[in-house]
């Protein structure tokens, strides 16, 4: 089996990228790619300890770009695999967006603070990230542990919706990658673009969606995915129907648009239960990508 979505704690994982390769390589994992979010700083360390060991080890990032709820482009998320992690082209669009996230977190921040009350600040938040790499997860654990009045009877995900798209405290990125950005981008570094985990996108048509993403040149989408471990559908009556019924949907898609198929765990340091090599993707996908 092989795992082409795995976060290390130069995002918000919690596994260094080495510690990623060893836990791979016990599970005999033929290959993995690490996908940082919006940052490519543990690629180095991550192809660095992968050389010699007995592990295929595949440079990715993955790209959260810029929300267009017009067209229906709503917390989407696009990997990019076999990147080439020394692009001065890449780093700099990296650190472009990197401005554009730590402004909009310092943003919400403040509307929570300022417009509903809660005890936060940005500072107690950007000291849970590593590499400044400020997440909505990090604002939703500082709003739970400093305000346990109020987040009573509420869940992560129902915090994490409030400073979201359409959610009251969220705020607009100041500078982000569009949609065709992001492939453009992807393949002028050399890697292939990857449409991640397609099934949580609150799409009108998941048809018309994929022939979008075809004609601006996205070339794979990702097939296996743990649907039943993560939002929206963890811990509700529709996880255990997402997981039998989204990566055979998926795979027919993908045979139906000729685009390679990828998946993966979506392993950020076992969060809901959630092991590295999860989704069970098979390694045939792995021609697509060495």
């Amino acid at each position: 089996m092989i795992d082409l979505h795995l976060h290390s704690n130069n995002s918000d994982g919690l596994d260094t990228p080495s510690q990623l390769i060893n836990k791979a390589i016990e599970l005999n994992l033929k290959a993995i790619a690490l996908t940082d979010h919006d940052t490519i700083t543990g690629l180095r360390e991550f192809l660095s300890y992968g050389e010699d060991k007995d592990l295929i080890v595949i440079p990715g990032v993955e790209f959260s770009i810029q929300d267009e709820p017009n067209r229906e482009l709503i917390d989407i998320h696009i990997i990019g695999l076999n990147i080439d992690a020394d692009s001065t082209k890449l780093i700099n669009s990296i650190q472009d967006q990197l401005k554009g996230r730590l402004e909009q977190k310092k943003a919400i921040c403040s509307r929570l603070r300022n417009e509903f009350g809660y005890v936060i600040t940005f500072e107690e938040v950007r000291e849970l990230a590593v590499n400044n790499l400020v997440g909505r997860p990090h604002i939703v654990e500082i709003m739970k542990k400093n305000n346990p009045s109020m987040t009573q009877g509420k869940s992560k995900n129902d915090l994490f919706k409030m400073i979201s798209v359409g959610g009251e405290a969220f705020v607009e990125r100041t500078t982000e990658l569009n949609f065709e950005d992001s492939i453009d981008l992807i393949k002028a570094v050399g890697g292939i673009s990857i449409l991640a985990h397609p099934g949580i996108h609150d799409i009108s048509n998941h048809i018309r969606f994929i022939e979008f993403c075809v004609n601006v040149g996205l070339e794979g989408i990702e097939v296996e995915y743990p649907y039943a471990k993560n939002r929206p559908y963890y811990n509700t009556d529709k996880a255990k129907w997402a997981q039998e019924y989204f990566p055979s949907y998926f795979r027919k898609i993908a045979e139906k648009y000729n685009l390679k198929k990828s998946g993966g765990s979506d392993y950020h340091g076992g969060e809901k239960g959630i092991e590295i090599g999860e989704a069970h993707v098979p390694d045939r996908y792995l021609k697509n990508f060495i």
